[in-house]
């Protein structure tokens, strides 16, 4: 009977303990789903969306204008659980960028880049 409980404990802690794992990020990215790279619209309401990584817990996005190389205005940067966010911009040109993030380790930035155009 001791053996059966020792079991019954083992197998209770290994397999609770993958709940509290945190897997690394470093190597890793998101595919980024929308809107696509280069964009050129001249609707204002943008939503970025991003596929969903299995070991992230939040996702760190990034909004600045014109781009990450020469940075005017750094416009969003901000941590979310969810793998699409909305916003409404102003004519322009835009980059974005989103890395996968979990308490332990942070991916690599995904970025594009798009304009929104004066109609």
């Amino acid at each position: 009977m001791r053996q059966h409980v020792l079991v019954f404990w083992s197998i209770l802690l290994f397999s609770s303990c993958a709940e509290f794992i945190e897997y690394p990020l470093e190597d890793e990215q998101v595919a980024l789903v929308a809107p696509m790279d280069h964009l050129e619209t001249t609707d204002s309401v943008i939503a970025f969306w991003w596929e969903h990584h299995e070991d992230a817990k939040y996702y760190r996005f990034q909004l600045v204008s014109p781009d990450f190389t020469a940075i005017q205005s750094a416009l969003i940067d901000s941590s979310t659980y969810d793998n699409k966010v909305e916003f409404t911009l102003k004519p322009g040109k835009y980059s974005w960028r989103v890395r996968p993030e979990n308490d332990g380790s942070v991916g690599e930035y995904h970025y594009r880049e798009l304009e929104i155009v004066a109609e």
